[in-house]
């Protein structure tokens, strides 16, 4: 029986059972938000085109959104890695366990990602490729801000789509650009 208490010991300290929030930026994963202004809850499901098991209500403090960290995609459909309410809802009860809906699922619909307002004189030129790889060809280069969709992932890849001039573009856009923030510049 002392074994098996020193187990359930060692178990809970190492925070095996729950994903607890430590950080904020999950660089191994694409990351998205979930627009303040959208006024619609976000279902989630327990797979792709599986059931539904939760929903999330809009957040309506000003300064408060949902943040995802995604770590595959499938025919328009994102698996959760992690959710985390930011940054002026810190006791938001997500946060407490942020694993809480990990390899759930969620539609790609409304799902948004920024690139940072880097301004034409910076000399950074954001390539969107028609695959997740630099070899591909590049489909659109942007030099400063966007709103963009998410629509899938690979790896740490995002595609993206926006409209650009009245044209709809999508391409692949590396980790490095992206922005879960809707306020800032990354």
């Amino acid at each position: 029986m002392k074994k098996i208490i020193v187990l359930l010991i060692i178990f809970n300290s190492l925070n095996l059972t729950a994903q607890k929030r430590t950080e904020i930026f999950f660089r191994n994963f694409v990351e998205c938000f979930y627009p303040h202004k959208n006024k619609e809850p976000i279902v989630l499901y327990d797979n792709f085109n599986g059931k539904k098991i939760a929903k999330l209500p809009p957040l309506n403090k000003l300064h408060c959104w949902y943040k995802f960290a995604i770590s595959d995609s499938k025919k328009g459909w994102l698996k959760i890695e992690n959710i985390i309410v930011l940054p002026g809802c810190e006791n938001h009860e997500l946060n407490n366990n942020i694993g809480k809906f990990k390899n759930k699922w969620v539609l790609a619909k409304d799902m948004k990602i920024f690139l940072p307002d880097l301004g034409p004189d910076s000399g950074i030129k954001m390539n969107f490729y028609e695959n997740p790889d630099k070899k591909s060809k590049v489909v659109f280069t942007a030099t400063d801000y966007l709103s963009t969709e998410l629509i899938a992932v690979s790896g740490t890849w995002a595609k993206l789509k926006f409209i650009y001039k009245g044209k709809e573009i999508i391409g692949w856009l590396e980790r490095k650009y992206q922005c879960a923030y809707p306020w800032t510049n990354c």
